[in-house]
């Protein structure tokens, strides 16, 4: 390890060195999905592909922490890889602009070793946890983080366990359509309740940032099979 990762000393030096091999997709670089890369990149993973096609907006300010005014109007990819390189320069990684569904050509997934969703639409959410669970390509999606404000009911589950969400109850049922084993899909989830229920979904740092922080853990652990997921 270098000084850089030198306080990473919880993961033993053969796993740290695992981790710069592997490969992650992040899909969706919101609330959820912007902390991921670099919680993982703060963590030893060294290369990515980063997916959205949306731009940085004043409204993402206020939980969105990877970017600042500086990137207004940017694409969050770019933004986000500019970020990422002034933290450690020794990373690979790749941006796409693009919307993910039902008909976006999604081999390029093939060769990343795990895929991470955190988009809002449940069409693309759909389209890519069944490329995944066809092709055995690792995947965990994050569910609905918004009206929400209790970070401690986060939790990582299957599908088929969760309750009180409606993203949840709509994914279920779109991917039961379908036949798919809804038991079989790795979820970030909250159990809390939704605050209000209205077209305009409210959103802080709390709650979504959790969800990213989660996900990256649970990455990290069961790509290096440590015991206990």
């Amino acid at each position: 390890m270098d000084d850089f990762d030198s306080r990473s000393k919880l993961i033993l030096r053969e796993d740290f060195n695992k981790l710069q091999n592997f490969k992650i997709c992040v899909i969706g670089l919101g609330g959820v999905g912007s902390i991921v890369p670099i919680s993982l990149a703060r963590s030893g993973f060294k290369n990515f592909l980063l997916i959205d096609k949306d731009k940085v907006d004043i409204s993402n300010l206020n939980r969105q922490i990877a970017y600042s005014k500086e990137d207004l109007n940017r694409y969050k990819t770019s933004a986000l890889k500019d970020h990422l390189l002034k933290l450690r320069e020794d990373l690979s990684i790749n941006t796409k602009e693009v919307e993910i569904n039902l008909d976006t050509n999604l081999e390029f997934l093939d060769s990343y070793d795990y895929v991470i969703d955190c988009i809002d639409s449940i069409n693309g959410k759909k389209a890519i946890i069944k490329y995944c669970l066809n092709k055995n390509i690792n995947v965990i999606s994050s569910l609905g983080m918004g009206n929400r404000l209790d970070p401690s009911k986060v939790e990582v589950t299957k599908l088929n366990k969760t309750t009180s969400d409606p993203l949840a109850r709509k994914l279920r049922y779109e991917l039961k359509k379908d036949n798919v084993d809804i038991s079989k899909v790795v979820v970030s989830f909250s159990s809390e309740k939704p605050i209000i229920n209205n077209k305009v979904i409210g959103s802080m740092i709390f709650v979504p940032n959790a969800s990213g922080l989660l996900i990256s853990s649970y990455v990290l652990r069961q790509l290096l099979a440590y015991k206990g997921d």
